[in-house]
């Protein structure tokens, strides 16, 4: 066995009290994205050790702040100044901060030598004047028929004045309501299957300011428009649905990019798209414009009525979607259909079978709906999952999947002078390396200049320049095939295998953004697992104390640590790992929730570990336990875009004697430990973490917020203040962040 004793400060709750001082002003009051209640505001902030004067920049555009442009610099100001006022007379925005915006600002320390620690932007925000945060809120459908309206009163509001029907005209040109001072409404009984409007008017005891109009839909009513309502990006040959009125005998649709001309469009407008018979709710508009807002309505037809539906909204993009792997199903449009791969078919309909491409690819997913992967997507609720295997008997040693376009949009690659294929990708850290590529009409290969891609294990985007292909030969005004492959389709080679994840082929006039990038990655699968001494004693293969290299745990805090007979049970006397499997049935009680976690995985146990002889924790110490990784490099992401991302199963308890809470910490450049994450068990704590199934099997993503100045990064999980509590495990382990 293996006890490893290393020294820390007993950090709890204040961290590094006696830390090494952080370069750069830090710990902005207000804090970060605070509403302020007030047209003025003094904003401070800490200064670092070595500080000389500050350079303060303030102003309500993100991006000049950030780059320091336009009006946004207030000036330099001395070490011992170390607050700003704005919203004064004789200060910026004398007539006071506009209600309503957000406000951005920056603090460069110029140091005693010179240097200048560049500040991250923090913002604030003004209280809107007007009514906010309606419930039910703008949109909302199935709304019950005996529903309250609530809202947020407007800056300063004294009375608040309610109109409401099902006419949109009638609550939006409403005047002379009655005044309330409650922000609840209660407009009776509603009658299903309809959609109803409503405003609310703010009174300040000086002005009154009139209300967004909001709508929303009862049970029965038409409703679920897709695209979904609001949504960006959608291709230019989307098709529309939407679910029908329970009651209705027809459908009329109304489509354009007017939102007051689709809102009162008629039967003789141009908008008036034609009716649709029920069972058949769907619409082809034909090819959109680009990058264009388009508004739409269905109305439910009755005998007697037609009932006016809200206006959904939904943009097309600034790009061409060659597949966004949004329309298989099963069925009528399986993806291996589309995506011809190594196995092949059987015939259907009027397509022959396809015998398969020879190669070691096998596409779709056969346990899902839809037989396309349902939870690893980019972006909307599908993607293609894609196994390789370069080293399968009687095929090719590579993997490929095609798409024929034959002519179907989008076949010409020169619209709208489009120059750059970008396609989203996510593998593993345990595939095999494979070369990734892209091949046009059969021949014309783009490889990846990342010969490992097929381990990048984040979604990732790859921007192909399109001269690229066409130096090959391709017409790319007559594009007819499209490839994805693992390995070396002019040379194959013997190679490896694994699992790849595709999304979002699309064509564009300008590179699109890549995504965050991959700067450390820990799914504790390369820690050797060896024998139980106490719990299932003799087991093989399923626990270490031992961390994964470069990691380091704390055990001096487990009460009694060091003696066997005093140590509670050996094996959760601190941060330990273990084969998820086994601890599922050390005492399931639960544990088995954690399906997030494969493999190996963390485990802080105390509630095993109190299940042999220990110290008296309520005199001797309750148990704690920290784990730390190696040192993280992080030079190479942009200041403020640094993400902590991690699996997690979190159960506490609390009472007089247990109070499990948990913690992590950020240390950059070796300095003092910054607190990331805090979870307490006890219900009245504003950190309070409770006992769920929810909390159990969750993926945690923490802003880290990594000062301009850092180029690494140590973490550090903690668990202190227990007792015979639960657990906290943790499983994949991953830094991001956005490339510099």
């Amino acid at each position: 066995m293996s006890k490893k004793f290393i020294y820390s400060l007993s950090i709890v709750l204040v961290l590094s009290m006696a830390g090494i001082g952080w370069p750069g002003a830090s710990k902005p009051i207000p804090a970060d994205g605070t509403v302020i209640l007030d047209t003025w505001i003094s904003l401070g902030w800490t200064a670092g050790q070595n500080a000389a004067s500050f350079d303060v920049y303030l102003g309500d555009n993100f991006v000049d702040v950030k780059n320091g442009a336009g009006d946004t610099f207030r000036g330099n100001q001395d070490k011992a100044l170390n607050y700003f006022i704005a919203g004064f007379p004789g200060f910026p925005y004398p007539d006071g901060l506009v209600l309503g915006t957000t406000y951005y600002w920056r603090i460069d320390e110029i140091q005693t030598d010179g240097t200048v620690q560049q500040g991250i932007v923090w913002s604030f925000k003004m209280p809107s004047i007007i009514a906010t945060n309606p419930n039910p809120a703008d949109g909302a459908e199935f709304v019950e028929t005996g529903v309250i309206f609530r809202w947020t009163p407007g800056f300063r509001a004294k009375l608040h004045t309610v109109y409401f029907g099902d006419d949109f005209d009638k609550v939006n040109n409403a005047t002379g309501g009655a005044s309330q001072g409650i922000t609840t409404y209660n407009p009776g009984t509603l009658e299903s299957e309809n959609v109803y409007y409503w405003r609310v008017d703010e009174f300040d005891s000086t002005n009154t300011y009139k209300g967004d109009v909001w709508s929303f839909a009862t049970p029965g009513a038409v409703g679920n428009p897709q695209p979904a309502n609001g949504v960006v990006d959608v291709k230019q040959t989307q098709i529309l649905n939407w679910s029908p009125a329970d009651n209705a005998t027809s459908h009329q649709i109304y489509l354009g990019t007017d939102k007051e001309a689709v809102r009162n469009a008629t039967t003789d407008s141009p908008e008036y798209k034609g009716e649709k018979a029920v069972g058949d709710e769907t619409l082809d508009p034909g090819t959109l414009a680009w990058n264009t807002v388009y508004y739409w309505r269905v109305d439910a037809v009755y005998p007697d009525k037609i009932v006016k539906g809200m206006i959904w909204s939904f943009t097309t993009a600034n790009f061409l979607v060659v597949d966004d792997f949004e329309d298989y199903d099963v069925g009528n449009n399986e993806i291996w259909w589309a995506w011809k791969d190594g196995l092949g078919y059987a015939a259907h309909g009027n397509e022959p079978a396809y015998p398969g491409n020879g190669t070691g690819s096998a596409v779709g997913d056969e346990s899902t709906l839809s037989y396309t992967e349902e939870v690893i997507v980019h972006g909307g609720l599908q993607s293609m999952p894609l196994v390789y295997d370069n080293n399968k008997q009687g095929y090719l040693n590579y993997s490929e999947a095609e798409l024929i376009l034959g002519g179907k949009y989008p076949s010409d690659w020169t619209e709208n002078d489009v120059n750059t294929l970008t396609l989203y990708f996510r593998g593993n850290i345990h595939n095999d390396a494979e070369q990734m590529y892209i091949a046009l009409n059969g021949n014309a290969v783009v490889a990846h200049d990342n010969p490992n891609a097929s381990q990048i294990s984040i979604w990732t985007g790859w921007n192909i320049a399109l001269q690229a292909f066409a130096d090959q030969g391709v017409d790319l005004s007559n594009v007819n095939k499209i490839a994805i492959g693992l390995g070396d389709k002019n040379n194959p080679q013997v190679g490896g295998s694994g699992k790849m994840y595709f999304d979002d082929i699309r064509l564009a006039t300008v590179a699109a953004p890549v995504g965050p990038i991959l700067v450390f990655e820990e799914d504790f699968e390369s820690v050797v697992l060896g024998t139980t001494i106490e719990e299932s004693a003799g087991t093989e293969g399923v626990w270490t104390d031992t961390p994964p290299a470069g990691w380091d745990v704390d055990e001096s805090g487990v009460p009694g640590i060091g003696n066997l007979a005093t140590d509670g049970v050996t094996e959760w006397a601190g941060w330990a790992f273990a084969k998820r499997d086994w601890w599922f049935i050390v005492d399931p009680q639960g544990r088995d929730n954690f399906q997030k976690g494969q493999g190996t995985i963390a485990v802080a146990d105390p509630d095993e570990w109190d299940d042999a002889d220990h110290p008296d924790s309520a005199s001797e110490g309750w148990y704690k336990t920290y784990m730390s990784t190696p040192e993280i490099d992080i030079s190479g992401c942009e200041a403020g875009t640094v993400q902590l991302v991690f699996d997690s199963s979190w159960r506490p308890e609390f009472d007089d004697d247990y109070h499990q809470s948990a913690i992590v910490t950020a240390s950059f450049n070796g300095q003092e430990e910054l607190e990331l994450l805090l979870w307490l068990s006890d219900p009245s704590s504003p950190n309070f973490k409770p006992e769920n199934l929810a909390n159990e099997n969750e993926t945690v993503v923490i802003n880290v917020d990594n000062p301009p100045w850092a180029t690494s990064m140590v973490l550090k999980f903690g668990m202190f203040d227990a007792g015979n509590d639960w657990w906290w495990a943790i499983d994949n382990v991953k830094v991001i962040g956005m490339p510099k």
